[in-house]
């Protein structure tokens, strides 16, 4: 087991939405998964319409031999381990995009259906990789988005840094990343996903954005995530407000970290 921190949102800035959303909640201890089930609204179901229901993986669960996927397709039940920041942090993604988090189980069963659980599709790869380390980055502005795609990190971080939180933006998905966050070091690089937004996302509630971008990554993920092409190399700790450092134009001098993009 590890060890329960209660103040993890002090451990770094990329915690700042879940401080928002938890704000209610103060667990002193690791909270069980009847603790972290209510936290996750009735409504979210998986592709069966069953609730979705975090259950203590133990041996005697995985006994019978359901993978990982296939359990939730088919029961609804999300096995998860006691005491695992890994999983703890799977359970606020669940909670905040529960639409996509469908979509992805269900695209991992029917290609596990196809392909069986040995043979991995490219599909189920970048649903994987997405599930664990992806940032969903949401932009109004082509250029902003143009200049992280040709890694202008020192333009599109530092130099209009106050376009961020106005005309683009970073929100977690891949739950690996919170674990990252909870000891940040320089290296840390997560898979980007662009999502076109309009201007007025930028002005709503942190909630609906989270529903507005579950909604599109829903309705799209199949098509977005066929294959690793539509992630992209996201050097997290560039992002302003995550890292102090980034508030020094030379904190960008460092290329082993902020690599310039690869001519093919």
């Amino acid at each position: 087991m590890q060890q329960w921190r209660s103040d993890f949102f002090k451990l770094s800035p990329i915690f700042g939405d879940l401080k928002q959303i938890l704000n209610d909640f103060n667990w002193s201890t690791w909270p069980s998964c009847q603790q972290l089930n209510h936290i996750i609204p009735s409504d979210v179901v998986n592709y069966q319409g069953q609730r979705l229901t975090l259950i203590e993986q133990t041996e005697q669960l995985l006994s019978d031999g359901l993978y990982y996927e296939e359990r939730i397709y088919r029961t609804g039940q999300v096995p998860t381990r006691y005491g695992n920041w890994h999983d703890f942090f799977n359970a606020m993604i669940l909670t905040l995009f529960p639409l996509a988090k469908k979509e992805i189980n269900r695209l991992h069963f029917e290609h596990i259906q196809l392909f069986g659980q040995k043979k991995r599709s490219k599909c189920r790869d970048a649903l994987t990789l997405f599930d664990e380390c992806g940032v969903i980055v949401p932009y109004a502005d082509d250029n902003l988005r143009q200049a992280l795609m040709e890694h202008q990190w020192q333009d599109a971080f530092f130099e209009q840094r106050d376009q961020w939180g106005q005309n683009i933006d970073a929100l977690i998905f891949g739950h690996a990343n919170y674990e990252k966050a909870m000891t940040p070091y320089i290296g840390f690089t997560g898979k980007a996903l662009y999502v076109k937004v309009s201007v007025d996302f930028f002005q709503q509630p942190l909630l609906k954005k989270y529903e507005i971008l579950d909604q599109i990554l829903a309705q799209n993920i199949e098509e977005l995530l066929q294959d690793n092409k539509q992630l992209f190399p996201f050097p997290m700790l560039g992002v302003p407000g995550w890292w102090d450092e980034n508030q020094h134009v030379e904190f960008y001098d460092n290329r082993d970290y902020f690599r310039a993009k690869r001519i093919k």
